[in-house]
């Protein structure tokens, strides 16, 4: 691996976590599109670069999330037992959904590109349109309900199921859920989301990782185990740890409408970018 591809890769980390502390969202969102950029310098694509970008994506949600998982129990906003309720049946799910796609050739790069700008216009509406209504929800209401173990487990196989398909976390599924349905505060919504979202990045992982040798993708990348190159993996999360804290202090300084106009102008950058995706073969 080059040192120009190193810092490139370090450069992506830092805005990825730049993007996340400022939004307040996961980096994916930033990562996925570069991923697929760097996968195709390699001459990666179709059904393969599909898998490459999932495995490397949510292999570095798993840092990501112990990390702000921590943080949230040492403020005392963590909440076990909901996380492994729906975390559980979650990994089931997403981990049968990566075998799934690992196994056949069905997934190809068209419906992948189809879900992710389903997923980004899902995102963009609710931090555009949805988001002042969740800030009124600070504290417990009285209108909160309790969730059955049904509704728990039901939440977490779909949450699973939109992770390995998607790459993004789960937190599109899960923080309306929560918040709207369940009147759930939204910072104890986030946290469940975060605990979740680690323990399905952590199976998808397992998944990618753990695969039997095959000709068509082993070598491809710099020190590969399964799907996911160490080496590359790596710089960008030196990257984002390095910016996350300073995304943080930037958004505390910014205005909820300046940082709702940036995360506007960023998703219509996505948008354009994956509607080129999905044009160009027509043409």
């Amino acid at each position: 691996m080059t040192l120009i591809l190193i810092i490139l890769l370090l450069i992506l980390g830092l805005a990825t976590g730049f993007y996340s502390g400022l939004i307040g969202t996961g980096g994916n969102l930033i990562l996925i599109p570069a991923l697929d950029l760097l996968f195709a310098h390699y001459q990666i694509a179709g059904v393969e670069a599909v898998k490459f970008i999932i495995a490397h994506s949510l292999f570095i949600t798993i840092f990501l999330g112990v990390s702000i998982s921590i943080k949230q129990h040492r403020i005392g906003n963590f909440y076990l037992k909901e996380v492994i309720l729906i975390g559980l049946p979650g990994m089931i799910s997403a981990y049968l959904m990566s075998e799934l796609i690992n196994a056949f050739d069905w997934y190809n790069k068209f419906y992948f590109d189809i879900i992710f700008l389903m997923m980004i216009v899902l995102l963009a509406f609710r931090l555009l349109v949805v988001k002042s209504k969740e800030d009124q929800i600070t504290q417990v209401t009285p209108h909160q309900t309790t969730l059955s173990f049904a509704s728990l487990t039901g939440l977490g196989f779909l949450t699973g199921i939109v992770t390995a398909l998607s790459g993004l976390g789960g937190g599109i599924v899960l923080i309306p859920f929560l918040t709207d349905i369940n009147k759930t505060p939204i910072r104890k919504a986030s946290a469940i989301s975060i605990g979740v979202i680690t323990m399905l990045a952590a199976a998808v992982s397992m998944s990618y990782l753990f695969v039997e040798e095959n000709a068509d993708y082993s070598g491809r990348l710099p020190a590969q185990v399964g799907y996911i190159s160490l080496y590359m993996v790596l710089p960008i999360l030196v990257g984002i740890f390095l910016a996350s804290s300073f995304g943080v202090r930037v958004a505390h300084r910014t205005s909820p409408q300046r940082l709702r106009v940036i995360f506007g102008i960023i998703v219509t950058m996505l948008c354009l970018k994956m509607a080129y995706s999905l044009l160009s073969p027509a043409f």
